[in-house]
């Protein structure tokens, strides 16, 4: 998760002055290994959509929810590397284990931890084996093998029971995708392309293995040609539709090509512009959390098939949307650098073919395009 934006959520939630369903305030790092993977547990579990924030530094609400800071030396303070050995060396069934990432903020001057545990169709987590880590007799406690623990508002199940039998048939109709709509269910489908029976080019349709209801349809392609098809060997494209099926149902459709004389499959970029001197300027793009973004990664086998013969790939893979914005900020602050940048031989040579062709004049420039994939390869880096 991108920091800035992470700052900006956390400061939301410390200025709440409370607690929820998705978040939990500790002022400081746990003393206690089991009451740390009962909190983890809890919030992993939890019906909330979307990512949860164990928060270390702040003070719980019932005192004020303080910004306190942890100092560098505090006791028992984690690193991610600590966090992640923790979880993996406990028993958890069908080793489905919390995803996890910490990230340090500095917030007033105040250095905090934010452990995230992302948000995974993998619900419930809970262990095969008790777990307990004893201090003190009197501070022992224990987190139960087969119990099911989860978090209500600001409450967390107690360590020595199970959540709700309603809670936790919601928590497996999620793992097996009974809780979402069709829609829905096809995003997190295409993200399985090896589940898939499809031989795109030589069938019309594609359908999923265990789930057949859920279908493709590929219309006839015809011959088009976009800047980014001179990035290649050969030039020559083609581009059709797809159409997604939940039995006869249209979900949605989407446009796909192939590039290079058909040598290569691809889902069509999305184009974006960025003002950068009052002229607009054009690249290609795909996101991972948008309808194309899932495509590719589908037509694509995992992006494990993005070039073809000696050729440039010629479009920015964003991961989340909000990556985009973030990136066209950086170009536009970071400007006098896209000049400085060497293009590449393909996208010198796309530009000399186009240039060629008196037919075609795009208001896309095949150097910028190039310069921003090289952009974007340094601005990852940095982050």
């Amino acid at each position: 998760m991108d920091n800035d934006s992470l700052k900006n959520i956390i400061i939301n939630l410390i200025n709440s002055k409370r607690e929820g369903d998705y978040w939990d305030f500790k002022e400081e790092p746990h003393e206690n290994k089991a009451s740390l993977l009962h909190d983890i547990l809890c919030l992993a579990n939890s019906q909330h959509k979307g990512n949860r924030f164990l928060i270390y530094g702040v003070t719980d609400p019932e005192f004020g929810a303080i910004l306190k800071g942890l100092s560098a030396k505090q006791k028992n303070r984690k690193t991610q590397v600590q966090f992640i050995d923790f979880l993996s060396s406990k028993k958890f069934a069908g080793d489905c284990r919390p995803e996890i990432e910490l990230q340090t903020l500095q917030i007033d001057n105040n250095e905090i931890d934010v452990l995230i545990i992302f948000d995974n169709p993998q619900k419930p987590y809970y262990l095969t084996e008790n777990y307990n880590d004893k201090l003190e007799k009197e501070k022992e406690k224990v987190v139960l093998a087969n119990h099911i623990y989860t978090r209500i508002n600001d409450k967390n199940t107690p360590i020595n029971k199970s959540a709700d039998i309603g809670k936790i048939e919601k928590m497996w109709k999620q793992r097996f995708g009974l809780d979402i709509s069709p829609l829905e269910k096809m995003k997190l489908l295409l993200q399985e392309p090896k589940s898939w029976f499809k031989d795109i080019g030589n069938k019309s349709y594609a359908y999923h293995l265990e789930f057949p209801e859920f279908r493709i349809e590929f219309l006839e392609v015809k011959e088009f040609h976009e800047v980014y098809s001179f990035f290649f060997t050969n030039p020559k494209s083609y581009f059709g539709a797809a159409t997604f099926l939940y039995h006869s149902t249209t979900l949605f459709e989407l446009e796909y090509m192939y590039c290079d004389e058909m040598r290569i499959e691809l889902a069509v970029p999305e184009p974006k512009y960025i003002e950068i001197n009052k002229s607009k300027n054009w690249y290609y793009y795909y996101c991972l959390d948008e309808l194309n973004g899932i495509f590719l990664f589908f037509i694509t086998d995992g992006l494990k098939n993005l070039n073809s013969r000696s050729s440039g790939f010629s479009f920015i893979v964003f991961d989340k949307k909000e990556q985009i914005e973030y990136f066209n900020e950086f170009v536009k602050n970071n400007k006098e650098k896209i000049s400085e940048i060497e293009p590449s031989f393909q996208a010198v040579s796309a530009k000399n073919e186009i240039e060629r062709k008196k037919d075609y004049n795009p208001v896309i420039d095949p150097i910028f395009v190039d310069r921003m994939v090289k952009m974007y390869e340094k601005y990852k880096f940095m982050k």
